[in-house]
């Protein structure tokens, strides 16, 4: 891996932890179930950035 692709691994690191936080806090908030299909899509995508970046 060059330096240039790890610091761009990194850079997408923090975005990535701030959105996986601010899920779970919206998963333990929210009651309505409407929200869990979209939840499960974000989860879904999230996983799937984090294997490409490992």
């Amino acid at each position: 891996m060059t330096p240039d692709e790890s610091e761009k691994l990194t850079e997408l690191r923090d975005p990535l932890f701030v959105i996986s936080t601010s899920l779970k806090i919206i998963k333990h908030q929210s009651a309505d179930g409407k929200l869990s299909p979209e939840i499960k899509r974000i989860e879904t995508a999230l996983n799937k950035i984090e294997k490409i970046m490992q």
